[in-house]
């Protein structure tokens, strides 16, 4: 008898202890919280001196990335300029060298 006490007890216990955490992890989902950072898919640019990659992202500053890969073999990370939210952040990589892929890092809100 005493162990079915005790079992029950605990369940009572974390059940109360989860419906709490619960209670205070609601407020991060709140109208008051940091829009989410978001990117459109990335586009591929050439020019006369070479291959980049342009992307805009939403929700904070950001700074465009891209993979490159060269014809001698070597893969090497190139960055853009810094963007605001809702602009366009633009990468080259070398002459001659391809895009393998593309991105952007969001950075902190001041």
């Amino acid at each position: 008898m005493r162990i079915r006490y005790r079992t029950m007890a605990a369940g009572a216990a974390l059940a109360i202890a989860g419906g709490g955490m619960l209670g205070i992890a609601a407020p991060a989902s709140a109208s008051g919280a940091a829009p989410a950072f978001s990117c459109d898919t990335w586009h591929y640019q050439r020019g006369t001196d070479g291959h980049g990659a342009s992307i805009t992202c939403h929700g904070s500053p950001f700074v465009g990335y891209a993979i490159c890969h060269r014809p001698d073999g070597l893969t090497y990370a190139a960055s853009g300029n810094l963007a605001r939210s809702g602009g366009t952040s633009t990468t080259w990589c070398d002459r001659d060298a391809e895009v393998v892929d593309a991105g952007a890092f969001p950075l902190p809100l001041p």
